[in-house]
């Protein structure tokens, strides 16, 4: 049976699952014998089987959120990934955090986990890089993408952090307009957000049901839990320019998302400025490097 790996430093715990799409199973202080989750909790059963939208934070490659259709068209060949979802046509969140990674280096504060891709429905060769760099009051984590292809390669690219979410909660970010979508969440109009501006002062998440991708944010976000004395800040490099909030009515969690690209934004770049979009075009040899930081506060004697 596959293990999950733990790395210890000070009274910070970071638990990876590299046999579940290179996942986060729990990021945490242990004080007193107390833990304080920065990511959702998760169960020991999704764990065991092997559930990996049930897990703290997962990567997504090559593509974040949804291609309409599993289908685009790239450089004049029809490219077409089919949907896993039996409810949605949409195939979403890139094919990543279904594969297994291998373990390339574990110590007590960092971890290198590695997928190879041959090409199969995504045509494009391509080895993708997580490097998980653990310190007492901070987590980087660095997503590398290579492509090891003859030809170019369209990339998306995020990571989908689960952050525990009572009435209390606030989210704080500088964000730009919005996209809005339709019933199956696919965007269809980019506008003002009546969020926005309060967002740049903190809202409390749990008064709002948002499954919102944002344009222009500032890489910054600062996440708070008022009546347990702590906060998160979490931070992210270009070309991570976009955040997508998610946070459904009732649930003990949201999701504050560092994205390099929309929903759809493989067929939305051939109508929109990829500043609006974002995605990219990685050519043979080429290795887009990225960053990921989360780093806690607790208020605590």
């Amino acid at each position: 049976m596959q293990q999950c790996l733990e790395l210890k430093v000070g009274d910070a715990r970071l638990v990876l699952a590299p046999h579940i799409g290179g996942a986060i199973v729990a990021y945490k202080h242990v004080l007193a014998n107390r833990e304080y989750h920065w990511l959702r909790p998760v169960d020991p059963v999704h764990v065991q089987n092997g559930n990996v939208s049930e897990m703290a934070s997962f990567p997504l490659v090559p593509w974040a959120g949804r291609i309409r259709d599993g289908r685009f068209e790239y450089e004049g060949r029809h490219i077409g990934y089919p949907s896993l979802k039996k409810d949605s046509p949409h195939s979403i969140h890139g094919f990543v955090r279904d594969r297994q990674w291998e373990v390339r280096e574990h110590t007590d504060t960092r971890v290198v986990l590695e997928y190879v891709h041959e090409p199969d429905h995504w045509p494009f060769s391509f080895r993708a890089e997580q490097v998980f760099e653990l310190a007492e009051n901070n987590l980087t984590v660095h997503l590398n993408i290579h492509n090891t292809g003859q030809q170019s390669m369209p990339l998306g690219m995020g990571h989908h952090p689960y952050f525990p979410k009572n009435e209390h909660t606030r989210l704080k970010a500088g964000v730009g307009k919005a996209w809005y979508g339709d019933q199956d969440v696919m965007p269809v109009k980019l506008a003002e957000h009546p969020l926005a501006r309060e967002m740049a002062q903190g809202i409390e998440v749990a008064r709002h049901v948002l499954d919102t991708p944002f344009i222009d944010w500032d890489h910054e976000a600062q996440i708070s839990w008022p009546d347990e004395q702590r906060k998160l800040m979490m931070s992210a490099d270009a070309p991570f320019d976009f955040l997508i909030v998610y946070s459904p009515e009732g649930a003990p969690w949201f999701c504050a998302e560092p994205f390099s690209n929309v929903t759809d934004c493989f067929n939305l770049r051939q109508t929109h400025a990829a500043r609006e979009v974002g995605g990219q075009d990685v050519l043979p040899g080429q290795i887009v490097n990225t960053r990921f930081s989360l780093t806690p506060v607790l208020y605590k004697d």
